[in-house]
């Protein structure tokens, strides 16, 4: 068994703020007196299999401490960095290391500060405590076996912390990168920016997102129908209630056809050239298992592209190419896709950009029309397709093609977003080249995204992008007065001393009681009517306690 070393964590567990000083993000900070052999080193079958149990996530590589430590500042280093990693691999969006500062108050301990998601204290604190145990145990490779193996009950709870979109985390990274105040609202929705600069967040769903237009767009049936009406490339479609359907469908059609959900998103449930009647009755069949309307549409030829559109301007374009290996002239199909599932990047899980390929035998009908088998050694150059799925989640990679796309086909996608009503969609195009226009060669909107997945891999720069978009140019202005500057603004002994928000309409003072005191702070983070809030001495306390309460990260203008 595990043995507890003598390590020391001293409650209580605060919170704090953030814009500190320690860390910008807010999180918790608690007492720890480190081990007395943390100078001994850290097993390394224990840092192994750490690393390939965690391999690094995205926001770019952490600095990497020494694996041996050898005193009580580098063995916190060790341990704060673990932890950082432990929790972005579970998904979280925390984006500093905690900090360790010697404790004021109490010889031999630290304070150590560890940014962390609201509701994830408790998470965080198990999975710190689980490194402080195993790290300085007596470390034989049954007990790191055994630490491993417990690991599993530490990671759960992490990872029901997580945000359930990639996106989300993504925002809140190009807001923590802009110095721009975060308040989490709940069920991992989030308000970036602060009173009448506030936008609200749900995954990329934004308050200016209309309720009806993402009802519409998610019925795929119901949106080809629309724009079809409106003059939009789409193509022919049939809702399919019962298989006795397919044949007379199949025929009016013509095959190849596409089989998937009218009401499922990220190719779920998809499949695409089925070349005969029982092959389109069996995917029939498997999407009937997910959802009650089933969507029949030929097979389209072309490449994938999906743009991304905000308030009527394409910002953004990719094509997603379907899931594939490049032969090297010597290892087999089945080596060239272990060796691309290695990549970190394809880990699949925490926040890594791109998901596994689909293993050889799984592919083993494409592989047959490409004369290939699993044991097949393609040559030197050679492209083996693995799946027709050009999706992230079915192992598809994303290429920028933003610098070539033809005007017209920007502007097609802004007219499928602007007569959606949608400020913010992802338009899949399939079409032969973007670089030309679909009037001359064609081209075909195949479906409209009101939460598009605005991803990681090629388009890392556009949450930033996006946000400076969304906010307004003039910010809410926070500012701390003090001596000459104060009087002038608070307009003689009746509000002296005391804090002012700005509602549009008139100056309202700070109430007197403590109480009332938060709620106006809070209020002026939250109210999409305050437009500036100017602090004194007095006032500022409680603004910050506010700040605190709410898991606000800011950092005031100070005079």
């Amino acid at each position: 068994m595990l043995q507890r070393p003598d390590w020391d964590m001293q409650p209580p567990v605060t919170r704090y703020y953030g814009g500190s000083d320690v860390t910008r993000q807010p999180g918790f900070c608690v007492n720890i007196r480190p081990p007395s052999n943390a100078s001994e080193p850290v097993s390394r079958a224990f840092v192994t299999l750490l690393e390939r149990a965690f391999p690094e996530p995205g926001f770019g590589r952490l600095p990497e401490p020494s694996a041996h430590p050898v005193g009580p500042e580098t063995w916190l280093e060790w341990l704060g960095y673990w932890h950082h990693r432990i929790v972005r691999f579970a998904g979280l969006p925390v984006f500093e290391a905690p900090k360790a500062l010697p404790s004021p108050d109490m010889p031999n301990y630290y304070l150590v500060y560890f940014p962390s998601y609201e509701g994830t204290e408790n998470a965080s604190l198990s999975l710190l405590k689980w490194l402080l145990t195993v790290s300085m145990a007596p470390q034989t490779d049954t007990l790191v076996r055994e630490a491993m193996s417990s690991l599993e009950t530490v990671m759960k709870p992490l990872a029901d912390c997580a945000p359930t979109s990639a996106n989300i985390s993504r925002f809140l990274f190009a807001a923590f990168e802009a110095r721009l105040p975060v308040v989490s609202l709940g069920h991992h929705m989030f308000q970036i920016g602060i009173g009448a600069s506030g936008v609200w967040l749900d995954s990329s769903f934004t308050s200016s997102t209309p309720v009806m237009s993402a009802n519409l767009v998610r019925n795929k049936a119901a949106t080809s129908d629309f724009l079809a009406k409106a003059g939009i490339p789409v193509p022919r479609q049939a809702l399919i209630m019962e298989e006795v359907q397919l044949k007379p469908v199949a025929e009016a059609l013509g095959f190849p056809l596409v089989c998937k959900p009218a009401d499922l998103d990220g190719g779920k449930g998809v499949h695409l050239y089925l070349e005969d009647l029982p092959s389109l009755a069996e995917a029939f069949r498997q999407c009937r298992e997910l959802t009650d309307q089933v969507l029949v549409q030929p097979q389209v030829q072309g490449r994938d592209y999906r743009l991304t559109v905000h308030r009527g301007e394409c910002v953004w374009a990719i094509e997603r190419v379907p899931a594939s290996v490049i032969g090297n002239g010597k290892d087999t199909v089945s080596r060239l896709i272990e060796r691309e599932n290695a990549r970190p990047e394809r880990s699949g899980a925490g926040l890594s950009p791109l998901k596994p390929l689909p293993g050889a035998e799984s592919a083993k009908d494409l592989l047959n029309a490409q004369n290939l088998k699993p044991t097949s050694v393609p040559a030197t150059g050679q492209v083996v397709v693995l799946s027709h799925l050009p999706n992230v989640a079915a192992g598809g990679q994303p290429v920028p093609v933003y610098a070539d796309i033809h005007p017209d086909n920007a502007e097609l996608a802004a007219k499928v977003a602007r007569l959606c009503r949608l400020d913010l969609a992802g338009i899949d195009l399939i079409m032969p080249d973007i670089s030309h226009s679909w009037r001359d060669i064609g081209a075909w909107v195949i479906e409209v995204n009101a939460q598009p997945d605005i991803g990681q891999t090629t388009a890392a720069h556009l949450y930033g992008k996006l946000l400076g978009r969304m906010l307004p140019e003039k910010p809410v202005e926070i500012r701390y007065v003090e001596g000459r500057e104060r009087d002038a603004w608070g307009r003689g002994d009746r509000v002296s001393h005391k804090g002012l928000f700005w509602d549009g309409l008139s100056w309202q003072p700070l109430p007197d009681k403590t109480a009332e005191r938060i709620a106006w702070a809070r209020q002026c983070l939250l109210d999409d009517q305050c437009q500036g809030v100017w602090l004194d001495e007095v006032s500022w306390k409680w603004f910050r306690q506010a700040a605190t309460d709410l898991r606000i990260q800011w950092r005031p203008q100070e005079d």
